[in-house]
């Protein structure tokens, strides 16, 4: 019997699941690479077979990890989108549902940073470039609208964007090796008032932002 046929006893109960929940444990811990087929089989308590039934490979192990935090992530901009006017309320919203998003599901999270991360020949072999730059283009537009609207200013809205982007995903990945840290709403807020509103003193600044970070 070859590696994709079915196996003679299928484990129909929660061989799939158990398959998931050990590849997300080795993926964040080892990352995509320091993984193998053999370690997530024998954390999931299946035979190979049984993986292959369910998955091709471990790319696709990877790829069923990732997509249903991004759409999940992608859902709540479109939202925010809908439901928020002016760039200081949507840049507001999704820092602190990036936050949320971290805090919930940290493990999922170290997978994004992954994907996001990755030299260009190294990790899963996906198209990293539609993952990457959905989000950017998103908050670009949310940039630019700020601009047209002269609500923002001091850069264009490509910068601007990377400028709120590189924040927010430094506090992210900070999270992910200090896990015991909470990443709260206020904390989302605080960036997003730093960026807003600018560093440069004053005697009554409108935000003030306060790292959760004890260790670093």
């Amino acid at each position: 019997m070859t590696d994709h046929e079915h196996p003679e006893s299928r484990e129909t109960n929660d061989a799939e699941t158990r398959l998931l929940e050990s590849a997300l444990k080795l993926f964040s811990e080892k990352g995509y690479e320091g993984t193998s087929i053999r370690e997530i089989i024998e954390g999931a308590g299946v035979t190979r077979p049984v993986l292959y039934y369910y998955f091709t490979n471990k790319e696709d192990l990877f790829r069923k990890l990732l997509e249903p935090a991004l759409a999940e992530y992608t859902q709540a901009l479109t939202d925010i989108r809908a439901n928020y006017t002016g760039a200081l309320d949507q840049l507001k919203a999704i820092a602190r549902d990036t936050f949320r998003l971290a805090e919930e599901n940290p493990q999922a999270v170290r997978l994004i940073l992954q994907l996001y991360f990755a030299p260009p020949q190294g990790g899963p072999k996906l198209d990293k470039a539609i993952y990457r730059l959905r989000r950017f283009r998103f908050i670009k537009e949310i940039m630019q609208d700020g601009l047209d609207q002269n609500e923002l200013s001091g850069g264009d809205a490509q910068s601007l964007a990377l400028a709120f982007v590189g924040m927010m995903d430094t506090f992210v990945t900070a999270k992910s090796y200090l896990p015991e840290t909470h990443l709260s709403a206020e904390a989302a807020e605080g960036l997003v008032g730093l960026f807003y509103f600018g560093a440069c003193y004053k005697d009554n600044p409108p935000s003030v932002l306060t790292s959760p970070f004890k260790f670093l």
